[in-house]
Order: structure tokens, then C-alpha cells, then sequence
């Protein structure tokens, strides 16, 4: 299968004008829709997969192929993060991060746990886009009564000045709180919270159809105190 050709093929110059603008420092767009990237991912996993990843990327479009790939082809847990920790330095945009954090596999709990743990490793780091891969893997796999208090802790105490990994942290938060309102509540009004982190948060929160009017009234109105 010729992927770029494929990839070429299904360029829409009007898209990539628009999905140019959306993930601003990406200049290599084709302009290929999600959906038809995933059909060609999945023809890819049906193949020749680890040919294809041994592959350099030269697009925007190629790299969301790689994480769908990783992200889904039928291999162990231990390939997978493999993969993905030669990966991660490759992601560099918000689009490709959230498609990737969202597919990727895991259901055994020692691989969930070995996962955190990496997911530990990326907050660590300091790095922006490292960082919001941690924070939405969290979102993805660790909402849960095991994990929800070192999510809480970690999200409301780590920080980097990066935008893209203080929305990915703020949308991760708005998930906790729709989920653990109780426990996630007072957290976003602690000190510890950086108050741009706050703010998006509650944004997002109102934004939920999901949660009460009167809820997303109090929320707004502790943080206007604030």
C-alpha cells in the first residue's frame, strides 16, 4: 500500500487551511480528515505494521497514522510501551496526543499499573507536551477509585507554563470533578491549583451538560472570590 499516495489522495486544501489553524506550529498538514486517516490505520494494522513504524514520518498526517498504530495493533503490552516511549518525543501537538492517549490499550491491572507509572515518569519531566500526554492518559485510564487521588494530587500540584499542557490538565480536572465532585472540589480552589489551570477548569466544567446549573453557578462564583 502506497500510504502517502493514499494520504495524498484525500488532501482537502480546505481542511488543512482549517486544521492548520487549530494546531498552530504544525506546518506540514495535508488536510486529511480523522476518519479517513483511521481507515487507513487499520489497513495498515491488518498488514505490515512494524514496517510501517520503522518508517521516518514527514507529515502531520503520518504521525497520527504511528499513534493509531501504536495505539491498536495487536501486539503485548510490553511492545506497546515500548513503541511509545520511542515515540512520545515525536508528538508535538495537541491533535496528535489526545488521538493516541485515547486509543491506546491497556486492560490487565499490572499493565495499568506499569502504565501509571510511566505516566508518573511524563509528569516528571518538566516538558510540555510530556506532561499533557501524562495528564490525558490519566483522563483515559486512571478515573477510577484506585487512582482518582493521586490524579487529583499530582494534576493540582505539578505545572509547566506550557498552554497545551494547562488545557490538558484543566480538561482531565473537569472530568475528575464530573466524576468525584466531593473529592475534586475543594482541590480546585487550594492553593496548590495555578489559577490559570483553575479557571480553565471551571470553564470546562460549565461547559458540561453533565453537570447542574447550580453547580457550575457556585463553581463561578468561588472562583470570581478567588
Amino acid at each position: 500500500m502506497d500510504i502517502r499516495k493514499e494520504l495524498t489522495d484525500n488532501a482537502d486544501s480546505g481542511y488543512r487551511e482549517f486544521h492548520t489553524g487549530i494546531i498552530p506550529g504544525t506546518a506540514d498538514v495535508l488536510g486529511v480528515r480523522v476518519p479517513v486517516i483511521r481507515n487507513i490505520a487499520k489497513k495498515i494494522c491488518a498488514d505490515d505494521w512494524r514496517s510501517f513504524l520503522s518508517r521516518p514520518t514527514d507529515c502531520h498526517e503520518e504521525r497520527v497514522l504511528k499513534a493509531l498504530v501504536i495505539a491498536n495493533a495487536k501486539m503485548s503490552f510490553d511492545e506497546r510501551l515500548e513503541l511509545t516511549k520511542e515515540f512520545v518525543p515525536e508528538i508535538g501537538n495537541w491533535a496528535v496526543c489526545d488521538l493516541f492517549c485515547g486509543d491506546w490499550k491497556v486492560k490487565a491491572a499490572p499493565d495499568r499499573e506499569v502504565l501509571w507509572d510511566y505516566c508518573l515518569n511524563l509528569i516528571e519531566t518538566g516538558d510540555e507536551f510530556k506532561m499533557r500526554i501524562s495528564a490525558v492518559m490519566m483522563l483515559n485510564h486512571f478515573l477510577d477509585d484506585e487512582h482518582i487521588d493521586d490524579v487529583l494530587r499530582i494534576l493540582t500540584t505539578s505545572y509547566n507554563s506550557g498552554y497545551y499542557y494547562k488545557m490538558g490538565a484543566a480538561w482531565t480536572l473537569s472530568y475528575c470533578y464530573i466524576k468525584y465532585p466531593k473529592k475534586t472540589e475543594p482541590l480546585l480552589f487550594s492553593e496548590s491549583l495555578n489559577p490559570e489551570i483553575r479557571n480553565k477548569t471551571v470553564q470546562k466544567i460549565s461547559d458540561s451538560f453533565r453537570v447542574t446549573k447550580e453547580d457550575k453557578e457556585r463553581l463561578k462564583a468561588k472562583k470570581k472570590a478567588l
